[in-house]
């Protein structure tokens, strides 16, 4: 088969230092169950699996993390690598110039508790078209909470962002050049329509999630994502019930707040965009 024209590098931050304390024994136990559950499960389970997972830790470790880090590795599903002091993006970008020889380079970023639908390289890399910098977006997604409950959610640029870029001299830019949701200033987006391609956990170590969506059929989780994780079940009037609750609420938030009209504004717009290109 012929070699295809791009490398395609996963990165997850695990516990590396970006402006904080290096991670307490009882955090790093805790979001090793989901690591382990939910964010592996998921990517072990996808269709394409022509790329390559980079997991970035903090150099400083106890023995007893390194040889669970060893564990989770063992079968290759990662690249375990170790950083020493605070997280800069030069790290990252130079981590994807050693590891990459293509002409062009995607980087795709995924947080450590949360998972990919199983056919999220796939999509990804269906839409290569040769570009020479563009920032792919998939904005519908689920959140799981503690309690099982499902919630569809939609996010204009989210922590499960891909950049598609043209390899020139020097380091690549990478897809941590910037926050997730700032990164349209440095570069095009482009909004793709699917089913959801992205599952966040809710739980209360994970600063800045909430689930903020509206009440989802608890089968949509086994549909897409293969996790050590269940939604749970709910009858049909309780669901639509949920639905209109957490539909009010979240229409009240983005009253409340400005920056949400913003964010309103751009699902809205991102939607008729993609919608008129479906129908092109």
């Amino acid at each position: 088969m012929p070699t295809k024209p791009f490398d395609h590098l996963v990165m997850t931050r695990f516990n590396v230092r970006v402006g904080r304390e290096p991670a307490n024994e009882d955090w790093l136990r805790h979001r090793l169950q989901y690591f382990e559950n939910v964010c592996c499960a998921s990517i072990a389970s996808q269709t394409n699996k022509d790329f390559r997972w980079i997991v970035l830790f903090d150099s400083e470790r106890e023995p007893w993390f390194e040889a669970e880090v060893e564990r989770l590795s063992r079968d290759g599903l990662f690249e375990p690598v170790w950083v020493e002091g605070s997280f800069e993006p030069t790290v990252a970008a130079n981590l994807f110039a050693e590891r990459s020889s293509a002409d062009w380079l995607i980087t795709t970023r995924v947080d450590n508790d949360d998972a990919l639908a199983r056919d999220f390289i796939e999509k990804v890399q269906s839409q290569f078209e040769r570009q020479d910098f563009e920032f792919v977006n998939f904005q519908s997604g689920l959140q799981l909470n503690d309690a099982g409950e499902l919630f569809h959610r939609l996010d204009p640029s989210n922590a499960f962002i891909s950049l598609i870029e043209k390899r020139r001299e020097g380091p690549p830019r990478g897809i941590y050049l910037a926050w997730h949701d700032r990164v349209e200033q440095h570069g095009p987006m482009r909004q793709v329509r699917s089913h959801a391609m992205w599952l966040q956990m809710v739980h209360g170590r994970n600063i800045g999630n909430q689930a903020r969506g509206v009440r989802a059929e608890p089968g949509l989780l086994a549909e897409y994502f293969d996790v050590e994780r269940e939604a749970a079940p709910v009858t049909r009037s309780k669901l639509m019930v949920s639905k209109a609750g957490s539909a009010i609420k979240l229409g009240a938030r983005v009253i409340r707040k400005p920056s949400r009209i913003i964010w309103l504004g751009k699902l809205i717009r991102n939607h008729v965009k993609t919608a008129a290109a479906a129908r092109a």
